[in-house]
C-alpha cells in the first residue's frame, strides 16, 4: 500500500545547495550557457568560459553529473547505500532497483557502509563524487554535508526529515504491519506476546536507532490496545543479524519463559530466533509463534517456514526511481521536498 504527497515545500534557504541558476545569474549568462561552458563546448567563448568557471568557483557550485551526462550522452549512475549488505534485504532491494534503474538507462553503484562509523562516511565520500544520484537508508545527519548538493532519496526516514535530507522521502510506516501481526496473534490465541528488538545494533553507521524505537514503540502501543500483560522481561534485545537472533531468543526464553509469541525485529534475526528457540527446547509455533519483519524470500527455505509483515520491495524500489527521475528531470526542483509512504502486509506461512 502507498501513500503519495509530491506537493513540495521548499527547504530551508540556509542549507540549500547551490543551483546552476545561482551561477548563470553570478555570470550574467543563461543557464544553457553555463551548461555549456563547464561541459567545454566550442561555441562559448574563451571570455565567457572564464567568467563562468570563475563564478562557480566563487558559489561552491558543484555539476550536476546528470545534466553533464545528458550533454555528453553519459550513461546516469545512482549510488545504492546499505548498512549492511550481508543482510538479504538490501541485496533482494538491490535487485530490483537495478532492475527498474536499466529502463530508464541508467547504472546503479553500490555502497556498503558497514559497522563503523568512521569508514562509512570515507566510503560515503568516494561514491558520492562517481554518481548522479543517492537512494538508500541514508537519513543519519552526519552525512548531510556529503549530500547536500546530490539529489537523494532517503528510505524510512523519520517523520520530521526536511531540508537537503528530506527532498525525497520514502517512508515507510510499520503500524499497520505489526497491527496485522498482532491481530494474527491475537486471534489463534496468543497472549503473551514478546518482542525480539534490533536495538543492540546501535553502532550501525546508518539510521538503524531511528527504525528500531519505531517498532518497538509500536509494539508496546498495540499491546495496550489489546489489554494484554507487558513487562520489562517480554522485551529483549540484540544485534540485528542471525546470530543476535538466536542469542536473544534464548535470553527471551530464560527471563520470560511463559512468552506464546515473539514479534522479531527483522526476518533476519527472526530466522535466528528459530534456532535460538530450538537450542533450548521450545517448540515454533506450538510453544512459541514467531514473526519477522520484512518479508525476505529466505523466509521460505527453512522449517518452519516464517510468518512475516513484508514490504514490497518492487514498490520501495519504483518509488526510488521515479523520485530519482523527478529530481534529475526538474519534475521535482531543486530545494523542494516530495514524500511518499509505503507500507507491509502480513503473509502467514508455518511459525505462526
Amino acid at each position: 500500500m502507498t501513500r503519495r504527497d509530491d506537493q513540495q515545500t521548499p527547504a530551508a534557504h540556509s542549507s540549500r545547495a547551490v543551483t546552476i541558476i545561482d551561477v548563470a545569474h553570478a555570470a550574467g549568462v543563461s543557464r544553457q550557457t553555463v551548461t555549456r561552458a563547464l561541459n567545454g563546448m566550442a561555441d562559448v567563448s574563451a571570455a565567457t568560459r572564464e567568467r563562468v568557471i570563475e563564478a562557480a568557483h566563487r558559489l561552491n557550485y558543484r555539476p550536476n553529473r546528470a545534466a553533464q551526462g545528458l550533454v555528453r550522452g553519459r550513461e546516469i549512475a545512482i549510488g545504492f547505500v546499505v548498512s549492511d549488505l550481508r543482510n538479504p534485504y538490501y541485496p533482494e532491494l538491490a535487485s530490483e532497483l537495478t532492475r527498474l534503474a536499466s529502463e530508464h538507462g541508467w547504472g546503479v553503484m553500490l555502497c556498503d557502509l558497514g559497522s563503523d562509523r568512521t569508514d562509512a562516511r570515507k566510503r560515503l565520500e568516494t561514491i558520492v563524487h562517481r554518481v548522479d544520484a543517492i537512494v538508500g537508508h541514508v537519513a543519519n545527519p552526519e552525512f548531510s554535508d556529503l549530500l547536500a548538493s546530490l539529489p537523494t532519496v532517503i528510505f524510512d526516514a523519520p517523520a520530521d526529515a526536511s531540508g537537503p535530507l528530506g527532498r525525497a522521502v520514502i517512508e515507510i510506516d510499520y503500524r499497520p504491519g505489526i497491527r496485522a501481526a498482532l491481530d494474527h496473534l491475537v486471534a489463534i490465541g496468543r497472549k503473551r506476546i514478546a518482542m525480539i528488538d534490533g536495538s543492540g545494533s546501535d553502532t550501525r553507521a546508518s539510521d538503524a536507532p531511528v527504525r528500531v524505537s519505531g517498532r518497538r514503540q509500536l509494539y508496546r502501543e498495540h499491546l495496550r490496545e489489546y489489554d494484554l500483560a507487558w513487562s520489562e522481561a517480554s522485551e529483549v534485545s540484540g544485534i540485528d543479524t542471525h546470530d543476535g537472533g538466536i542469542e536473544a531468543a534464548m535470553r527471551l526464553r530464560a527471563q520470560y519463559p511463559h512468552a506464546d509469541a515473539a514479534l522479531v525485529f527483522n526476518d533476519v534475526m527472526a530466522l535466528g530466533a528459530l534456532k535460538g528457540f530450538a537450542r533450548v527446547g521450545a517448540r515454533v509455533p506450538q510453544d512459541v509463534a514467531v514473526i519477522g519483519i520484512d518479508g525476505l524470500n529466505i523466509g521460505t527455505l527453512v522449517t518452519p517456514e516464517l510468518t512475516s509483515i513484508a514490504l514490497d520491495k518492487t514498490e520501495l524500489a519504483r518509488h526510488a526511481i521515479d523520485l530519482v527521475d523527478g529530481m534529475l528531470s526538474g519534475r521535482i526542483a531543486a530545494g523542494q521536498a516530495a514524500r511518499r509512504t509505503i507500507t507491509h502486509t502480513l503473509i502467514v506461512r508455518e511459525s505462526a
